[in-house]
């Protein structure tokens, strides 16, 4: 008997060290995983991410990263420290709503979130008026197979904030709620988002939007460069402040897609929405579709290597710096223009109260393996373009109205379609614009440096 409660403690004893073993070398990849997923972090050109400590213990692990958010538009940085709790596989028992059961064989388990006493004043300010942010939560998973899943939550909350200008706002903020799945050793990466709902209240202005949706996809393309697509919709934006006219945005939708197509890349991008009502007139629905084919992968990667420069010039960089930058854009342009992209709007529809408008346009560039940034003739000579569009007589009319009218007139109505009107004239005296079925039309196509209006020509070759 006591032989056999011997060899099961030592089985026992053996097994807890094979598995504390197990463990603590499963946490080595798991903090390889770590740092490949913030170098993967580091590749967006706004977001700064370093390691500041990895405490690596048997069957967790504890790690401490800085961050850096710079703004797009420039201003100030936002830094914040977050920390996460890593826990080594082979097996992690961990519950969450985000798992299925309890038991997970994974290499790792990761749960971040903010270090609050380590964040700048800006940040610092916000969590002491909403803690409740203070409880969101990143959780990833990191299987043995190197994808992953990550889920990330922003809870619900209902506040009375103080403004800079001394008054008041209400918010209710719905929650946010994203997920994810990647491969870092792929570069692959898919996932969505979602918001149901932010209100905010101020005096007599409310501000609604509701069911902010994002599915997003990317993968690694040629010469460095992701391409992929990312679709976002929005249900509604309603704005009402008393004594204006409220604003309605219904069914609002962009999409954009990209892809490799030889050793260049074709990209996409989709604008529409059902409503938009603002100052007492609607438009819509609404449909534009864009379309860059021919990108020279090799000009689009130097390209991508120059927003951190952006970055530094839009902080504040010398005058002459700033020079040098906008020359260094203008070569890569021209060099992007060498292996003749082509542009083009295949769609464009809007209805609106005063009729409605389409119509489409393409943009090509005959390249001549050249650089055309300095050259402007031979930049003119290598366009191949054409146009065309259709707008109600109405709708026209509104427009050159609102575009002529002079604030400053004795009689700006009077004035505005007065000018609309000698306008419209010109225009049909010149057969740049047609009349027909109570809608203005123009057709024109520009091509080795001839323009074409309407069925007439007019030769521009003597411009060379």
């Amino acid at each position: 008997m006591k032989k056999t409660l011997t060899a099961l403690l030592f089985i026992c004893l053996a097994a807890a060290l094979a598995y504390g073993g197990a463990s603590y070398w499963v946490g080595g990849q798991a903090q390889k995983q770590h740092d490949l997923l913030i170098a993967q972090i580091n590749r967006a050109n706004y977001l700064d991410v370093s390691s500041k400590s990895y405490q690596r213990g048997i069957f967790s692990s504890t790690a401490s990263t800085n961050v850096t958010v710079t703004p797009r538009e420039g201003g100030d940085s936002i830094n914040f420290s977050i920390t996460s709790s890593i826990h080594h596989g082979p097996f992690v028992f961990l519950e969450s709503p985000h798992l299925k059961g309890s038991l997970q064989p994974v290499v790792a388990v990761i749960r971040t979130r903010l270090a609050p006493g380590d964040c700048s004043d800006q940040l610092k300010k916000v969590l002491q008026k909403i803690p409740e942010l203070e409880s969101s939560e990143i959780l990833t998973v990191i299987f043995y197979d190197g994808r992953g899943e990550s889920y990330f939550d922003v809870p619900s909350f209902r506040k009375t904030l103080s403004t800079d200008e001394g008054g008041e706002v209400d918010v209710d903020w719905g929650g946010f709620t994203a997920k994810s799945k990647f491969d870092t050793s792929l570069g692959e990466v898919s996932g969505s988002y979602s918001a149901p709902s932010l209100k905010m209240t101020e005096k007599s202005q409310t501000l609604l939007a509701k069911d902010i949706q994002c599915d997003f996809n990317s993968h690694p393309g040629i010469k460095g460069i992701s391409v992929g697509s990312m679709a976002i919709s929005i249900g509604n934006i309603d704005v009402a402040e008393e004594g204006s006219p409220p604003f309605n945005l219904s069914s609002f939708g962009m999409q954009g897609e990209s892809g490799v197509s030889g050793q260049t890349i074709n990209a996409t991008l989709r604008l529409n929405f059902d409503k938009l009502s603002a100052a007492n007139q609607g438009v819509g629905p609404f449909a534009i579709e864009f379309e860059a084919r021919k990108l020279d992968a090799d000009v689009l990667s130097r390209f991508e290597r120059l927003v951190p420069k952006f970055r530094k010039r839009d902080a504040g960089q010398a005058e002459g710096a700033n020079e040098a930058m906008d020359v260094l854009v203008r070569d890569i342009l021209g060099d992007l223009l060498t292996k003749s992209p082509e542009f083009e709007i295949k769609q464009l529809k809007i209805r609106t109260d005063k009729g409605d408008m389409s119509g489409r346009a393409s943009l090509a560039f005959a390249g001549s393996g050249e650089n055309l940034a300095g050259n402007i003739l031979a930049l003119l000579s290598s366009i191949d373009a054409s146009a065309d569009l259709k707008v109600s007589e109405a709708l026209f009319i509104l427009i050159a109205e609102n575009a002529l009218r002079d604030s400053s007139a004795q009689h700006p109505e009077e004035a505005a379609k007065s000018s609309a009107s000698g306008l419209i004239q010109q225009l049909m005296a010149a057969n740049i614009m047609l009349r027909e079925d109570g809608a203005f039309k123009s057709s024109a196509t520009y091509k080795h440096g001839i323009l074409t209006v309407n069925g007439h020509k007019l030769d521009l070759s003597h411009l060379r």
